[in-house]
């Protein structure tokens, strides 16, 4: 695959069409529609699960401000999974107890792995809310979930793609990570992706074995060490969360920026900008689920992206507003077309709509219920004429069917 505009997509105009405002949800009076939303608002996840409350809630709000659905409004049921699968359960047993029959949930895998066996004794449909473990659309997936996350060959695997086109001369790459499986997988789709299209292009490149470093450790001097010893002029850091940011504030005094021709983190994004300031790498590229600037020309990502600088004074929204308010939007826009919140006609409709989103168009593979949408990339960095210390240089999108893995729902993806 080449790097040419057919690659970098834009959205156009033209493809938002009805839901750009959503007037397409109109009609009779009805009784509110209630969609239950399970997250983590306690323990270690909360900073996820706000986000993904923001996120539906400002899609509640623009639908209902629009009409809501077939001319109901829309009721958000929030409950909190505290972190855990048993949480999750006991939210999810008493949303249903109250007769709910829509849900979005998200984003930890254990969590959606305690609810999933309980969806077709309860009839109910759900949204999987920004969910990337491959687990939910292959050996435990249910046919009347979707996945609107987006999985790791899928993000990753484009990713590697990605840097092969942009940095040919990259003939070496270092990577780091934390001894996670999860993470392992983030790593091991960067390199299939990066293996595959350097291949295509008649050259080979070396990945050298990934430098670990404990979950939760709080001294990364000698694997930075490591790493800047290994002699690879590109490096993918896979840590996430507070041990990202804490790698990050650390290797600034090894010099990292002149140690690596380019630098790549795997999905923290903006939290690193906002955490270091003036004291960001002055160039790193991240995968992002949603960038507003990136989708120009698509209202609903401008009036979702205005809505949270209303809501939060935040510029650069996180990628889970983008994700869980498109979940809402594709759950209120089944249920108005089909008409039911009966499941057996809501999955159907789901499986062949294709609503316009913040994201973009919000598309779901059939076979397995894997989100089909569009992968997103930004290089970002230190920037000393910018107030905040920091600027986005450069965006970068890819079509995300092109690197979903294979569909094999019910069995395990080898």
């Amino acid at each position: 695959m080449r790097l040419n505009r057919r690659h970098f997509l834009t959205t156009s105009a033209a493809g938002v069409g009805a839901l750009a405002m959503p007037g397409i949800l109109r009609a009779q009076q009805g009784e509110a529609v209630r969609i239950g939303l399970i997250t983590t608002l306690s323990g270690p996840g909360q900073l996820y699960g706000n986000y993904i409350k923001d996120g539906c809630e400002i899609a509640v709000e623009r639908l209902n401000a629009a009409g809501g659905v077939n001319g109901a409004k829309i009721e958000l049921v929030v409950r909190d999974d505290k972190n855990s699968p048993e949480g999750a359960v006991t939210a999810f047993r008493e949303l249903t107890g109250n007769g709910i029959k829509l849900f979005a949930q998200g984003t930890f895998t254990a969590n959606l792995l305690g609810t999933l066996p309980l969806l077709e004794e309860a009839d109910v449909t759900m949204v999987m809310v920004g969910a990337s473990a491959l687990a939910l659309t292959h050996e435990a997936f249910n046919p009347r979930a979707f996945r609107l996350g987006f999985s790791s060959p899928m993000c990753f695997g484009g990713y590697g793609t990605l840097m092969a086109q942009k940095h040919p001369e990259i003939e070496k790459w270092a990577t780091l990570r934390s001894d996670v499986t999860a993470l392992a997988d983030i790593t091991n789709a960067f390199t299939k992706g990066l293996e595959a299209e350097t291949e295509k292009a008649g050259r080979k490149v070396e990945v050298l074995d990934p430098v670990l470093v404990p979950y939760g450790g709080a001294d990364f001097r000698n694997q930075i060490s490591n790493i800047i010893g290994s002699g690879a002029p590109g490096l993918f850091n896979v840590l996430q969360g507070a041990d990202a940011i804490s790698y990050y504030k650390q290797a600034r005094t090894f010099g990292l920026d002149e140690k690596f021709k380019v630098l790549c983190d795997s999905a923290n994004e903006f939290a690193i900008a906002k955490a270091m300031g003036a004291n960001t790498p002055a160039s790193l590229w991240s995968w992002t689920g949603w960038y507003p600037a990136a989708n120009k020309g698509n209202p609903v990502s401008d009036e979702v992206h205005k809505a949270y600088i209303k809501l939060r004074g935040d510029e650069y929204p996180n990628w889970y507003i983008g994700v869980s308010h498109d979940s809402i939007l594709t759950i209120a826009n089944a249920v108005a077309k089909a008409g039911s919140l009966d499941a057996a006609k809501l999955i159907p409709t789901i499986e062949t709509e294709t609503p316009q989103g913040a994201l973009g168009k919000i598309q779901f593979r059939k076979e397995d219920h894997g989100f089909a949408g569009d992968l997103t990339y930004i290089r970002f960095g230190r920037d000393d004429k910018n107030a905040n210390g920091w600027s986005v240089f450069e965006t970068a999108q890819l079509p995300g069917a092109e690197f979903l893995e294979k569909a094999t729902p019910g069995s395990k993806l080898n």
